[in-house]
């Protein structure tokens, strides 16, 4: 059997790259990683690096901007795989990598980060379409430079889209509406990043992909939204709604038959500025005794949140002032943590479970944060649809016993399991560079975290009876789930 060819994987700590790293070495494949020196210290990568160590991979520490280290590195191996990050300019700096690689001399084969969609066969709108532009001009670069290539075309990652249905600010998959874009009949194909991962690794000493794009179609995988839909409904046995914000006679027509109207809509500034639609909407149909906006987390009027958390924020206390201007009657729920995102992890990054070894803490651990199951704040919610104690007020979700500070809740954790665990603290300067150097949507979910876990925003103010009330204080028969009991799921 021909020996197995030396990969070395650029951005291996990245989302899909870790699981290509996995493959490689998996499959017996000598795996070498390039990771920066700022990743080696970067804690909240430690847990990722460590895997790599326990499966044998190499580690060489190096980056793009360092053109002698990375021609070492290449010259240790024989074939490149680049999982750089989304951003044009992580995109654009490959132009690095193909420089290095001519000069090593080397490189059987040169895989450019793409991972989607083809590259070549885009009719994508800006800024996707700047994106993909970019790594078109990476293809034109290696084939200038006669590198051998292999492009992967892998379409849709699984673990995006699939456990919400590609819907957005949502959880789970839907169980009773479902917003389509476009008619619903256009195919796409949905492939799990770990099957992503082997068909890569698969190609890299076959010599039919030399100078190929690989397309991962699994027919098993290749559904349209309105057969995925379809497909989800028959697993339920429930048919959904289908429909959206844009058809202005339609959301009519739904608001006249209730009463109040509660919105969940995802977190992206457009999705939130859209709620003015609905607005119109109330307004015109005349008959909403109450409308909840998408709130769902912190108070957006008690915010110190940096870009881009700031932007969401903003948007949400626009389309607070929007409802006001209108004299809708609203309530506003701030929900603070959904225990769901937070507690599995202790709050922690790129992991799967609590830590156990070590734990990295964003400023202090002093700042108090509340979390919540999302059953409770959901039944907190609907208890105050019809409390005229709600009306034209917040409600802030503050149980008191969920409301900790980050020391507090390692505490509690270390006392489940017996055990003290490492403390690494990151400054409010480190947490910003970081969120600074960090693409989107990790730098948003990053930026979200500093006002939590550094500022405090949750809980660095008192509850006015002019503003607000709080629904544990209302509700005192609702049994809300603890982070203590929470916890206790996972020891």
């Amino acid at each position: 059997m021909a020996e197995k060819s030396k990969i070395l994987i650029i951005g291996g700590t990245g989302y899909i790259g870790k699981f290509i790293v996995e493959a490689s070495a998996n499959m017996g494949h000598p795996t070498f990683v390039l990771v920066r020196e700022s990743t080696l210290s970067d804690p909240s990568k430690s847990s990722v690096i460590d895997c790599f160590k326990k499966a044998g991979v190499n580690i060489i520490t190096g980056d793009l901007h360092d053109h002698e280290r990375l021609i070492t590195a290449i010259k240790q191996v024989d074939v490149v795989i680049s999982a750089v990050g989304v951003s044009q300019t992580q995109l654009a700096d490959q132009v690095k990598i193909i420089a290095a690689i001519k000069e090593a001399g080397n490189i059987k084969k040169f895989y450019p980060s793409e991972f989607g969609n083809d590259a070549d066969r885009s009719h994508a709108v800006e800024p996707a379409k700047t994106l993909f532009a970019t790594k078109a001009q990476v293809r034109r670069a290696i084939e200038a430079e006669n590198i051998p290539y292999t492009y992967i075309s892998s379409n849709c990652f699984a673990g995006y889209l699939l456990p919400t249905l590609a819907q957005s600010g949502v959880t789970a998959p839907p169980r009773d509406k479902v917003v389509s874009l476009g008619d619903g009949n256009a195919k796409a194909v949905f492939n799990e990043e770990h099957d992503i991962a082997t068909y890569t690794i698969k190609t890299v000493d076959d010599p039919r992909t030399v100078n190929k794009s690989v397309y991962i179609n699994p027919p098993g995988n290749i559904y349209s939204f309105n057969e995925l839909v379809s497909l989800w409904e028959k697993k339920i046995g429930k048919t959904l709604e289908k429909g959206d914000l844009h058809d202005h006679e339609r959301l009519i027509t739904a608001i006249k038959q209730v009463d109040v109207v509660i919105s969940a809509v995802g977190v992206s500034q457009t999705q939130l500025a859209d709620q003015v639609k609905i607005i119109a909407a109330i307004k015109e149909a005349g008959n909403i005794k109450k409308f909840y906006p998408s709130e769902f987390g912190n108070d957006a009027d008690r915010s110190h949140a940096v870009e881009p958390a700031k932007t969401l924020f903003a948007t949400k206390a626009q389309v607070r002032r929007a409802i006001e201007a209108e004299n809708i009657p609203y309530t506003y729920i701030s929900s603070n943590c959904f225990a769901g995102y937070l507690l599995p992890t202790l709050a922690q990054s790129g992991v799967t479970a609590p830590p156990r070894d070590k734990v990295v803490s964003l400023g202090d651990g002093n700042a108090k944060a509340v979390f919540n199951e999302e059953h409770d704040i959901a039944t907190y919610t609907i208890k105050t649809v019809d409390d005229p104690r709600t009306v034209n007020k917040s409600v802030y979700i503050n149980p008191p016993g969920n409301i900790y500070s980050f020391n507090e809740l390692v505490s509690l954790w270390e006392k489940k399991i017996g055990k003290t665990l490492e403390k690494v603290y990151l400054s409010e300067d480190q947490v910003l560079k970081n969120i600074e150097e960090s693409p989107l949507p990790r730098s948003l979910i990053m930026s979200i975290s500093h006002t939590v876990f550094v500022k405090g925003d949750q809980t660095n103010f008192e509850i006015e009876p002019s503003f607000g009330v709080e629904a544990s204080e209302l509700y005192p028969d609702v049994k809300y789930t603890t982070v203590d009991e929470y916890l206790s799921r996972f020891v």
